[in-house]
This record gives C-alpha cells, structure tokens and sequence, in this order.
C-alpha cells in the first residue's frame, strides 16, 4: 500500500471539516451616508465567533442590515484572501462591492495591514 494512502482518511476529514465553516455575512449600509455594501466569507473563524462578533462593524453614527448566507455573491470588483484582524490567527475573505475606486486603499490595507492577498475581479 502507498504511503499516501494513509492520509486520504486525514484528508478526507479536512475537507468535512472545512465545509463546517462555509459560511457568510453580506453587510449594507442602511443609512443616508455614502453606501457601503461588502461581504465576509469565513474561512477558519467559530461560527458563533463569526456571527456574533466578525460580521458586525462598529462605525459610529452608520447603521446596517446583516444578511447569514452560505457564500458571498458574485459581482465584487476584489476581494482580500486570508485575511486577518490584527491579534486574531482566525482568516476570513472580504469581498467588496460598493465603489471601485477604493480598491487602491483596500488593496494596500489587505496586504499590509490584514496579511491577505487581493484579487481584482474583472468588471461585469
């Protein structure tokens, strides 16, 4: 028998188990301020952890509408892979829609600050 046989069970169970985390949160503002539609697809976090703390930003005087969905939607213009928050070794992939001008300052903010990787996504 191969030696690599004996990881297919390994493998197996890493793949049952990272579709536990399939899971996303669609964020929109819902306020008269410049609109801010972007959305996180977990990768590595607690779902309760990512429901409960992740998906909710904390921008003073802004209010939003939360939508719990399996994946984030197509349409984004990037997106930031492996993203981290600062003091947390959890990863997420944001994924934005709002305005295509910001993706220079998303961009550097994903590589420098959250370690990710972006992706530009070709316009529709």
């Amino acid at each position: 028998m191969p030696r690599f046989a004996y990881l297919l069970p390994a493998l197996a169970l890493l793949l049952v188990n990272s579709s536990a985390w399939a899971e996303a949160c669609l964020i929109e503002s819902t306020d008269q301020q410049v609109p801010i539609r972007m959305c996180q697809q977990n990768m590595t976090i607690p779902k309760q952890l990512f429901s409960n703390n992740f998906c909710h930003p904390n921008i003073p005087d802004r209010t939003f509408a939360i939508s719990m969905i399996e994946a984030c939607p197509e349409g984004a213009y990037g997106s930031c892979t492996g993203a981290h928050t600062e003091g947390v070794g959890y990863q997420q992939s944001i994924h934005y829609y709002s305005d295509a001008g910001d993706a220079p300052v998303l961009k550097a903010y994903c590589e420098k600050v959250s370690n990710g990787v972006w992706q530009a996504q070709p316009a529709p």
